[in-house]
């Protein structure tokens, strides 16, 4: 490895480890419902978050709401990147290559990525066909 690549590894860990005391004790401080130095900043948007959505952040949610909510949360995040995939040729500020819409079963293979696993290539390290080629 080289010089600078040592920096590199020895930097980010001294970035990580001046970092980890003060954000530590930050989020503890968040998650005790403490007052923070973000709170009138962050605060009024989260009000209104709330609010919009209808959320009451005093209301702890049962793990059954929040294996409903997360779950719900995740089939609407994949129908979104499906409809994103599909439509991508119509979507200008998206697609700055001009690519194609990807294929239904691409799409629908890209969007379950974590429940599907992906099949195989026929490809080889070489990427040629593992199939005979016809002379």
């Amino acid at each position: 490895m080289t010089t600078n690549g040592w920096i590199q590894i020895f930097v980010f860990l001294a970035v990580i480890l001046a970092l980890t005391k003060p954000l530590g004790v930050f989020m503890a401080r968040v998650f005790s419902r403490e007052r923070t130095f973000l709170d009138p900043v962050v605060r009024p948007i989260e009000r209104l978050l709330y609010r919009v959505t209808g959320v009451d952040e005093a209301h702890e949610m049962r793990w059954t709401e929040y294996a409903f909510t997360m779950l719900l949360f995740s089939g609407a995040s994949m129908l979104l990147l499906y409809l994103i995939e599909r439509a991508q040729h119509l979507l200008p500020w998206l697609n700055p290559q001009k690519l194609a819409g990807v294929p239904p079963a691409l799409a629908f293979n890209t969007r379950h990525w974590p429940l599907i696993l992906p099949r195989p290539s026929p490809l080889t390290p070489t990427g040629r066909t593992t199939r005979a080629s016809p002379p």
